[in-house]
């Protein structure tokens, strides 16, 4: 055979073989065509709810604590498919709250004041949350621009920004549902250029305003509000003179917190600078150190509940030297008590108080909870600690503080009241709450067995989020 010859049958057998390729390229393409045509008419098992059940799953997607991202609820369900995003972008109550808007923050980002009219206009009729964050805006204005449209369903509204912007704000009219105010000053009072400038948003002649107020950073004294119409009030970073001056201008109030002190309140005179309170039901005290100096000065003849801070590992003798005589004076009324272990909670504290009903306990900054509070509880070994008790909580804490000990008191406290304990109560409920932010491992290692044990004699049980009880 000539070479001719062989290169043709070469030729032949090399065409034979790319249409056998062919085919088979034709035939896999057909199953490629036929598969994508099957996938089309698949419906996801998720898409078949009803449209009732996949809003409410979206609402519990959402996290408040998170700024305005496209990387998270509610814009992030708008970007899974169109039906999702219809229907996100149909359903109220997943646009009635921006969390956190931070103004001239990034480069070629949308602009906030677009951002917020479209995501309100979403919200339909429902009542508004915004949380606005911004500094040295070159524009006065832009501020009342953005709050003016809105103002008529604004129902919470936080402001952080520059003092001497909150000063330069030109009053708008009224705020007709605003019932939560939170001003936050990013300077100093130095920084405004009129020392006797004042703090005007809205107009107070006969409009309802805000009864929940929170001052961070800036003198009451500067802010013209109708303080005697406020039931809730919340101070961060004020001196202590301030913060007393500002309770005698509120005789409605019934919920007061300090936060941040701005400085501790050595050589202050209690009995010159003493405020009976008579409506104050309700006290947080964040730092026992700093804020806690102000207790001195209080008479609060119906507190019922007291919340105090967990940052004490520094200071006892302070926090002892503010607390304890406090707590001593507001036995009688106090009904439930908040307080962190940081590192624990004297016994001394809670001896006294022998009508609280529900007794809290935080557990900050991952440290084990002290054994002697929880042996306290035993009600075999102390019969007379906290007699009234009817609720126990752990807050920020991890499921293994379940221990033999805890189940111990749990247990002492379900048993009937003997007749020596006739004026003892039945303890009534148990709750362990998750930290938000839990370290690895921490859950959600249960004694099941145990607390089902004592669920079954009558005891109220809930372990998990402060939202949802995970135990079963």
């Amino acid at each position: 055979m000539c070479a001719i010859e062989q290169l043709r049958e070469h030729l032949a057998a090399l065409d034979a073989s790319i249409s056998e390729q062919e085919s088979v390229l034709h035939g896999l393409q057909k199953q490629r065509t036929d598969v994508l045509a099957a996938l089309d008419l698949v419906v996801y098992p998720v898409l078949t709810l009803p449209p009732e059940i996949t809003a409410e799953i979206f609402l519990w997607c959402i996290d408040t604590g998170k700024r305005v991202a496209s990387s998270e609820a509610p814009l992030l369900l708008t970007q899974i498919c169109r039906d999702w995003r219809s229907l996100a972008i149909a359903t109220p109550a997943l646009w009635d709250t921006i969390p956190e808007i931070e103004f001239g923050s990034t480069l070629g980002a949308p602009q906030p004041e677009m951002v917020i009219d479209t995501w309100f206009q979403r919200a339909g009729t429902r009542p508004l949350t915004l949380v606005i964050r911004y500094s040295e805006l070159d524009d006065p204005t832009l501020l009342e621009s953005v709050l003016h449209p809105h103002a008529p369903r604004l129902q919470d509204l936080n402001l952080m920004c520059d003092l001497q912007a909150l000063v330069d704000f030109t009053t708008i009219p009224s705020f007709p549902i605003l019932r939560k105010l939170v001003l936050s000053s990013m300077d100093d009072v130095e920084d405004v250029d009129d020392e006797d400038a004042q703090i005007e948003l809205f107009r107070v002649d006969g409009t309802p305003l805000p009864s929940d107020f929170h001052l961070e950073h800036i003198l009451p004294s500067m802010v013209v509000i109708p303080w005697a119409q406020l039931t809730k009030l919340t101070l961060a970073i004020i001196p202590h003179q301030e913060c007393l001056d500002i309770l005698r201008l509120v005789p409605a109030l019934r919920d007061f917190a300090r936060k941040h002190s701005a400085e501790l309140a050595e050589g202050l005179s209690p009995d010159e600078s003493m405020v009976t309170h008579p409506t104050i039901t309700s006290l947080t005290i964040l730092d026992p150190e700093w804020d806690g100096s102000i207790l001195p000065c209080l008479i609060l003849p119906q507190l019922e509940s007291f919340k105090l801070g967990s940052r004490f590992t520094m200071y006892q003798t302070y926090s002892d030297a503010y607390v304890f005589p406090f707590l001593s004076k507001i036995a009688g009324t106090l009904r439930t008590f908040t307080v962190g272990l940081s590192p624990s909670v004297p016994l001394s504290w809670l001896d006294a108080l022998s009508h609280l009903t529900t007794l809290e306990l935080a557990h900050p900054m991952g440290l084990p909870f002290q054994s002697h509070v929880i042996r306290a509880l035993d009600r075999r070994m102390y019969p007379e600690f906290l007699p009234k008790l009817r609720a126990f909580v752990f807050i920020d804490c991890p499921s293994d503080a379940v221990n033999e000990d805890l189940l111990g008191a749990l247990d002492s406290r379900l048993a009937g009241p003997t007749d020596s304990e006739s004026t003892c109560a039945r303890l009534e409920s148990f709750r362990l709450v998750w930290p938000k932010y839990p370290q690895a491992g921490q859950l959600p290692l249960v004694n099941v067995p145990a607390l089902r044990a004592l669920a079954q004699r009558g005891l109220r049980i809930h372990v998990g989020t402060k939202d949802q009880n995970s135990f079963y």
